[in-house]
């Protein structure tokens, strides 16, 4: 869990569009390796030297590094010791992600300016470099070695240095009962509404839930409202949710036998089955305000997204639903045993791990006659119950913390990029040490900011 804690930037990946529409200020004109024998340091050669900053992920081990307004030439992926591949990407908003997968036990010392370099230093692992540099030149720059300059150093922000640590915080549940108001969602042939046995189901999970130490439900809907698939996972945003746990209730009109429960996931790759995409079209087409809310079709930018939060999300979300799948099975017939997966909108956003539960089929007359009860509806609400405080106990969450620094009480009138320059660190790097998506502050809010360098 502790990926979903860097940064709430990366929130924004959903929304990403082409990186050549964006005209950066600075070019990385080389990337090389330099073996030495404590681990290896990678080299990256800029015309200019960007504002950056910095974090380290774990399981698998990797080290992100952001340059500000950047875009990459000629690049080519380097891999040596302890670095075992090199990976680029360009947000929307210019910035250039590099991350680096690293072998072993290796880990990100420092990152510093030398020169037109910025210089990671990754320890541990092994030291000897198998790969050659690489350079969008041609007379071989890339293996120069620049003199310092300090000029850059002084003008350039600080970093922000990150590190994993169990969280005392409320444990954030955020549960979405599909459908509501104009929508029905899918219909029992006793007249039985999916988006009225969702919100029946979901308000007996909020009051277990309430119950328990540590964790906070929050509902996407109290009522029969309408609320759109961008509004709640805007919602797990907001309120930085560990969970999001979307209800449904499935159909399948064409063979009334079919029965059970199941937890979809996401997946990035395409859905499990036909009838699973099937599913997944009809649930994303039912509300048109998602249109444009997707990854970019940049095969390179969304294998670093993916790789870096929705995998770790995936995995945290496989774990939940075989939990709510076991519980199930203690009373009903399960459709699917193994989580499916399926491109859910409201499962996409890649800080939160998600699931969606289909509780039953509202098209099998036994089982829509079984939802009509309060009984079932609250034994199903149970069996999830179960499942998400064994996933909790099982996986404690861990969060993001910046290495030192301070904390600052915001003051009326203060704005995040006069917070920035009194400290002297970057306005990115106080937005992802405090999750902040947005830089709009309250009075009284406390930031965590990280120490200048």
């Amino acid at each position: 869990m502790a990926a979903r804690w860097c940064s709430w930037g990366l929130a924004l990946g959903l929304m990403l569009t082409s990186a050549a529409a964006y005209a950066a200020s600075t070019t990385l004109e080389s990337v090389r390796l330099d073996s030495q024998a404590s681990g290896v340091s990678v080299h990256f050669h800029f015309d200019s030297v960007p504002k950056y900053h910095w974090f380290s992920l774990a399981n698998p081990a990797r080290a992100v590094i952001d340059f500000d307004d950047t875009r990459a030439g000629d690049i080519n992926s380097v891999s040596g010791g302890a670095v075992h591949r090199l990976r680029l990407a360009r947000h929307a908003d210019g910035t250039l992600r590099a991350v680096l997968d690293l072998g072993g036990k290796a880990q990100l010392d420092n990152v510093h300016v030398r020169g037109d370099d910025v210089i990671a230093s990754i320890h541990g692992g092994a030291s000897a470099a198998r790969g050659a540099s690489s350079s969008s030149d041609q007379d071989g720059s890339a293996s120069s070695t620049s003199k310092p300059d300090r000029s850059h150093a002084a003008s350039r922000r600080p970093n922000a240095v990150y590190r994993a640590e169990a969280s005392n915080d409320s444990i954030v549940v955020v549960i979405d009962p599909g459908h509501g108001g104009h929508d029905p969602g899918t219909r029992a042939g006793n007249g039985l509404k999916e988006k009225t046995v969702n919100l029946a189901i979901a308000k007996r999970l909020y009051e277990r839930l309430k119950q328990t130490q540590r964790i906070h439900p929050i509902l996407t809907r109290h009522n029969d409202t309408f609320v759109t698939l961008r509004q709640r996972v805007r919602i797990a945003q907001e309120h930085h949710a560990n969970l999001f746990v979307s209800i449904h209730a499935n159909a399948y009109p064409n063979d009334r036998s079919v029965k059970g429960g199941t937890c979809y996931m996401l997946s990035e790759h395409g859905a499990t089955d036909a009838k699973t995409a099937q599913l997944a079209h009809f649930e994303n087409t039912r509300d048109r305000s998602l249109a444009g809310v997707h990854f970019s079709g940049d095969p390179t930018l969304n294998a670093v997204l993916t790789d870096l939060f929705q995998n770790a999300s995936i995995e945290d979300a496989d774990d939940v639903a075989q939990n709510i799948i076991h519980q199930f099975a203690q009373i009903e017939p399960i459709y699917r045993h193994k989580p499916p997966r399926a491109n859910f909108a409201v499962l996409r956003d890649p800080m939160v791990p998600s699931v969606l539960c289909e509780t039953a089929f509202l098209s099998n007359p036994h089982q829509a006659k079984l939802m009509a009860t309060r009984h079932f509806r609250n034994e199903l609400a149970d069996a999830m119950y179960k499942g998400i405080v064994k996933y909790f106990h099982d996986h404690p969450p861990e969060k993001m913390r910046a290495t030192g620094g301070s904390t600052y009480t915001v003051k009326p009138g203060d704005t995040l990029s006069e917070i920035a320059s009194r400290q002297g660190v970057s306005e990115n790097a106080i937005m992802d040490i405090n999750h902040l998506h947005s830089k709009t502050l309250q009075a009284g809010q406390k930031l965590q900011l990280p120490h200048s360098h």
